[in-house]
């Protein structure tokens, strides 16, 4: 860790004794309200006031979870540990790493990585965006020297955040152990539906210390069964429940479709996650790739716009935090995508999101950074904002730039439907989404 880390990690550890009674006397938008109105530079964005500059965009985040772990730690010495290793190398770490690529290797480096390991999958659930790759069959592995050396690369161009999903990681689950030892500095996130966990692998996982679990719960009993297969409720709570008490950090991640996002971000179910352990959200919205095809499930604009307004609300004085890769990206600036992340699949094929099944390389044959240097991440990286300051979707109103790599022979498709994509080239969708970012501005 470098002096500045140490010294940002230091602070914090000194002021946890002064942080904990305040965080836990208080909502957020009362912490919000002590924070001073000084003046801070933020680089080329210029001067700007402290409390505006922290507000929105992290500290209920950091609010939330430093309740989480207090409730969930036997002393304070604890919530130092976990927080070291929560924030220390996903943040500090990471970013110090973005800047030295962007300064030796004129790269913007990544600030996370997804993975998929696999995509056997124990289920067949009705709106999963990667029906059409599910495999039965133990060929369809990402080796597994190829994962630890694709993390171990990753780490050098800033992402101390892994995310691995599926098909469903917990298949390979002693690999994924293995992986969080070898890498003690990164955070694993795993997504997962949660109907394999055990005891076994809940006291694995937590034993290891870097892993949190997300659970696949697209909301209530009736909406969570519809999508996810009859009793598949219950048991994914009970999974839930067994990672809360052994010690893990519990997460959810349902999709969101036009039917369900007021449910998900109602009381009820937001107090059950709560009740399961959950520190926070992540929204996935649902995409018509993969072989789906059923817009009735697409947002509309001023259902966004709604789903801003109540995540604003619950982070005001929630002890959840949501984080939508629609919503919130989408009012941020648009899709992070090569400039925040990359997914490597199962074929160690890097693509620039799972939901953008192409690739250039697969990082068996090269390199994590000589992929992301070649042409097809060069045109990439070079796509611009909107006249809005958005960045759009490669499946969405930038399908012109993905077709002209395809054109130029930069790239080739991953799934046997990923050509599927360019169907949806010149469409509206009566104003509904059809990418994450296609369809014009989320606010009415």
């Amino acid at each position: 860790m470098s002096v500045y880390s140490s010294l940002v990690t230091g602070a914090l550890r000194g002021a946890l004794p002064v942080l904990l009674p305040l965080v836990r006397r208080r909502t957020n938008a009362e912490l919000l309200g002590l924070v001073p109105r000084l003046p801070v530079p933020l680089g080329e964005q210029g001067w700007r006031d402290l409390r505006a500059a922290v507000g929105r965009d992290s500290l209920h985040f950091f609010f939330n979870f430093l309740r989480h772990v207090d409730r969930r730690s036997s002393s304070t010495a604890e919530v130092r540990e976990r927080l070291d290793r929560y924030l220390a190398g996903p943040v500090l770490r990471s970013e110090e790493a973005r800047k030295r690529v962007r300064r030796e290797l004129s790269l913007p480096g990544l600030g996370s990585i997804i993975i998929s390991p696999t995509v056997q999958c124990s289920e067949s659930c009705a709106l999963c965006y990667n029906r059409e790759e599910i495999h039965p069959d133990a060929e369809h592995l990402l080796p597994e020297e190829v994962l630890d050396r694709v993390v171990g690369e990753a780490k050098g161009l800033g992402a101390y955040r892994v995310s691995l999903i599926g098909g469903e990681p917990l298949l390979v689950w002693r690999r994924l152990v293995r992986l969080a030892e070898s890498h003690p500095d990164v955070l694993f996130t795993v997504l997962t539906n949660g109907l394999l966990l055990d005891e076994e692998m809940a006291d694995a996982f937590v034993a290891v210390g870097n892993v949190e679990l997300s659970f696949s719960v697209d909301g209530l009993c009736a909406s969570h069964e519809e999508a996810r297969g009859p009793d598949t409720f219950e048991r994914v709570l009970d999974a839930m429940r067994l990672y809360r008490d052994a010690g893990g950090l519990v997460l959810f991640s349902p999709t969101v479709t036009s039917a369900n996002h007021r449910e998900l971000l109602g009381d009820e179910f937001l107090g059950l996650m709560a009740d399961c352990g959950a520190y926070m959200g992540y929204l996935h919205h649902y995409d018509m790739v993969g072989g789906q095809a059923e817009p009735k499930h697409l947002l509309t604009p001023s259902e966004l716009a709604w789903m801003d307004g109540r995540i604003r609300e619950i982070h005001a004085s929630g002890t959840i935090s949501i984080l939508s890769n629609v919503v919130t990206d989408l009012l941020g600036g648009g899709c992070q995508a090569v400039r925040e992340f990359v997914h490597v699949n199962h074929r160690g094929e890097v693509e620039p999101c799972c939901m953008v099944p192409f690739a250039a390389d697969s990082v068996i044959d090269k390199p994590l950074l000589e992929v992301l240097r070649s042409g097809f991440y060069g045109r990439l990286q070079a796509t611009l904002p909107d006249e809005g300051g958005v960045r759009r979707c490669l499946i969405g109103e930038n399908l012109p730039v993905l077709e002209s790599a395809l054109t130029a022979g930069e790239a080739f498709p991953t799934t046997p439907t990923s050509e599927a994509v360019f169907a949806h080239q010149g469409k509206t969708y009566e104003g509904v989404f059809p990418t994450c970012f296609s369809g014009g501005s989320p606010r009415p």
